[in-house]
Parts: structure tokens; sequence; C-alpha cells
């Protein structure tokens, strides 16, 4: 699970409360520094021997073109993951891949496993052909938000046979853009490795590029899901229009050569690119695309084939429409938000995917709060502690530390946001204690930023206590 679904959930809801003088939160790994690859289990990659490759050299090329790196530990599987003429552009063998890969993963202790197929593909002139490799990349787990990652399995990238080392950065560019990282030293170390294979890799998409149409495309998305990952990280609105519009270029030039699983993931990724530009920038007008964007994708990613892309699209659907009503002050937004989440958690249940449950029920607990302040019914922000306090229940203290903390800040939120409609002064008492709760836990998982928000939070509150006479 990545540290921006989880932690983005509560972090999202503390900074929206009232006043001026709420803390600024700094983008995870905007100022990484150098030594940020010390003291972290490397990434590791796990290379499958593509499907079709009669010669046995393609993993093998791989790894060495993603060697030498700090940071990274790169291991060859015993067999392909897929078997030769197979249609991987389709989806149904595209998700059969994927369910077979993620076990791969959790047998083999990775991060991200690198599959795909050598395929022969017509050259420029009618009477040539040359070897492609289409390669996927596939982590544990299908992240809710860009910080965990922005290039999804459903998408490829198709490079020259034997590739050169340029074309060797753009691929491990795709492998950082495709971990989903679970921890803030994960995301800064990421974020080390990331930072020179950027700068290699900027002539695929802004310099003249040789190859077939698949493979410009693909190079195109690659490199845009990796100015997305930077723009996100960093908070840069310059990066994250430069996303936008190379992903706009990239389904032009390829609209023939995408599946309909993959335009709707590279339209996911531009929604998730407005997301971040309208909530850095407050500009009218990207809430409404962004949320058109999710919905296109949705229509186009098939449930029953695709159920945790499906779910993720739901989550980022019912964030958007969140964001949305908090603009307009419309609370319906709401209440598609609260479809869109319930139809996540039907797929993320309790008992199957506790850790996305928790993150969804973070999300609908945080719909409450704000419903709670557009209607002042302070009925709300009980149920949105309710709801706050069955996660804490179910995933304890000792169980998932992360998901607990999470729920008590949320907890700390509904009660302040109480204490303030209400003029309740037990609630804000209340409050204190949650944000205090929560920051010893984030002290403890050395989540620095966490720390800060939630020990600004519980400042404000003793302020508005003591105000009140009663701190």
């Amino acid at each position: 699970m990545a540290l921006g679904s989880k932690v983005g959930a509560f972090i999202d809801l503390l900074l929206r409360g009232p006043g001026p003088t709420e803390p600024a939160f700094a983008p995870l790994g905007a100022n990484e520094p150098e030594d940020a690859l010390y003291g972290v289990e490397p990434l590791r990659i796990l290379i499958s021997p593509l499907a079709g490759d009669t010669t046995g050299l393609a993993a093998r090329h791989i790894q060495d073109r993603l060697s030498g790196r700090m940071g990274v530990s790169i291991a060859i599987a015993d067999r392909p993951l897929t078997v030769p003429g197979a249609d991987y552009s389709q989806a149904l063998f595209v998700s059969m891949a994927v369910d077979l890969g993620r076990r791969w993963l959790k047998r083999d202790g990775a991060d991200l496993l690198i599959w795909g197929e050598s395929l022969t593909v017509p050259g420029r002139r009618a009477s040539s052909s040359h070897v492609s490799w289409r390669l996927r990349f596939l982590a544990r787990a299908t992240p809710l938000h860009p910080q965990g990652a922005s290039f999804s399995a459903l998408e490829r990238l198709e490079v020259p046979a034997l590739f050169d080392d340029a074309t060797g950065d753009l691929v491990f560019g795709a492998a950082l853009a495709a971990t989903n990282v679970e921890t803030a030293d994960g995301i800064r170390a990421r974020a080390t490795l990331f930072r020179p294979v950027l700068k290699a890799a900027s002539h695929f998409a802004e310099g003249d590029f040789d190859g077939t149409v698949a493979e410009c495309a693909t190079a195109q998305a690659c490199y845009a899901a990796m100015q997305l990952l930077d723009g996100a990280r960093t908070g840069d609105v310059k990066t994250l229009q430069r996303a936008v519009t190379i992903y706009q270029g990239a389904l032009i030039l390829g609209n023939d050569a995408f599946p309909e699983h993959e335009r709707a993931m590279i339209g996911t990724h531009i929604a998730d690119a407005l997301s971040a530009i309208g909530d850095l920038t407050n500009r009218a007008g990207l809430g409404d695309k962004t949320v058109e964007y999710y919905r296109t994708a949705l229509s186009m990613v098939r449930k029953e084939v695709f159920a945790d892309d499906y779910a993720a699209l739901k989550v980022r659907l019912g964030l958007a429409l969140h964001s949305l009503a908090q603009q307009s002050g419309e609370t319906i937004h709401l209440k598609d938000a609260a479809d869109a989440f319930s139809a996540a958690t039907a797929i993320w249940t309790i008992t199957e995917s506790p850790d996305r449950w928790a993150d969804v029920q973070n999300s609908l607990g945080g719909l409450l709060i704000t419903m709670g302040r557009l209607t002042q019914q302070d009925s709300l922000f009980d149920k949105a502690v309710s709801i706050f306090l069955k996660i804490a229940d179910s995933r304890s203290r000792t169980k998932a530390p992360l998901v607990w903390a999470t729920a008590l800040a949320n907890i700390g939120a509904a009660l302040k946001e109480k204490g303030v409609a209400a003029r309740n002064v037990d609630c804000l008492r209340e409050a204190a204690h949650a944000f205090e709760q929560a920051a010893q836990v984030f002290t403890e998982l050395n989540l620095e930023n966490n720390v800060k928000v939630v020990e600004t939070q519980r400042a404000h509150v003793l302020q508005m206590l003591a105000a009140h006479g009663a701190a």
C-alpha cells in the first residue's frame, strides 16, 4: 500500500481546516538529500524472460541495462511469466498475467516485476521488419495516488530489441514510475534514483525519435508518467502541466496503437495531473475536467477483468468529487462521491483487503466531515468519528500502526470540527488527545511530515481551549 494513499487521506483532511494558520505541507521527497539511499532496503526488481524470445538474451540484456545503480537489486526469474502466441493486447490475457505476477512478487519478496514479450513488427519499408520488446511493469499493489506510482500494470513500453543505454534509462524510469513505494524513506530513495534518469530520458518526448508508432507513443506515455511522478512529488505546477501535454500528444500519436484499457489509464493519469494542479492552484474548472476524465476511464475499464484498477478509479473519482464539492459547496457531489467509495469497498472488503478497505473508509469519513461543514449538521461529525473508530478497532496499533494512527488523526479532525461548530469544549479536549496519540505513532514510524501536521493541529486546538479558559 502506498504511503500516499493511507496518509494522504488524513493530510488532505487536516489541511482543509478553517483559518489561515493551517500549515503548508511539503510534498514528500521535494528536497531529498543525496544520502537518501542509505538505511533503506534496495528496490527489488524481478525480470521475467520475455515470451517468444528464442535467443534467451532479453532478460539478461534488460538486467545489464538496469544494473550498476545504487539502491537497486535485480534478479531474473527462472521462466517466462507468459507463453508466446497469446494476444496480450487483449484485456483478459493481461489480467491473467497480472494475477500470476502478483503471486510471483509475493513469493520472491520483490517490489516490481518486469515482464512482456518479444515480437516481430513491420518496419518503415514494406520489405523490412525488426524485433521489438513489449515490456510491462507490475508492482505489488494497484496505487490510489500518483505519489504511489504513475505507470500502470495495464500499460506497456515498447522498445527495440537489444536497446541502447539511453533507452535503458527510459526503461529504468518506467520501473521507478511503476513501483508502489510504501514508506516516506522509500519515496525519498526512489526520488534520488529518479532525478538523473528523468533528465536523461527527456529527449524521448522533447527531441526526434526513430521507431515504430507503438515505440514512439509508448515512450512518450512513459516519459509523461515520469513527469507526473516528479510533479506530484515536488508540487511543481509546470511539470504537471508538461505531463498533461505529453500524455495528450501520446494519445494522438498512438490512438490506434493503444487498446482501450491503455487509453483509459492514460486518461486516468491526465486526471491525476489535473487534480494535483487544481490542489496547488485552486484554478476554476479543473475539478469538472478531472471528474470527467475519471468517469470516462471507468467506462473503459472492465470491472470483471481489472477489479483492482476499477476500484482504484472509483476511489480517485470519489476524491475528485469530494474536492469539487468543497470548491462549489454543492452537496450532490458528496452523494456521488459516497456512491463511488461504496463501489470500491464492494471490491476491497474488510476481510479480503483490510488496508485498502481502511483507505476508502478514511476517505468516506472525510466526506462526512465536509458534509457536516456544508450542511451544519453536527451529527455527521459523530458518524465520521464512528467510521474512524471502526478502522482503529479493526486495524489495531500493533497490527497496522500507520492505519491506526491515520484513523486517530482523522478522529481528531472530526472532533475538532464538532467542537468548533457546537462550541463543545469536551470535543476539543478529545480532539487534542487523539492528535497526541497519532503523533506518538507517527514519531515511532519516523514520519516527520505527518508529525508536524498533527502537532500543528493539536496546538491549534489547545489555543482554542485556552481562549475558552479550558486548557
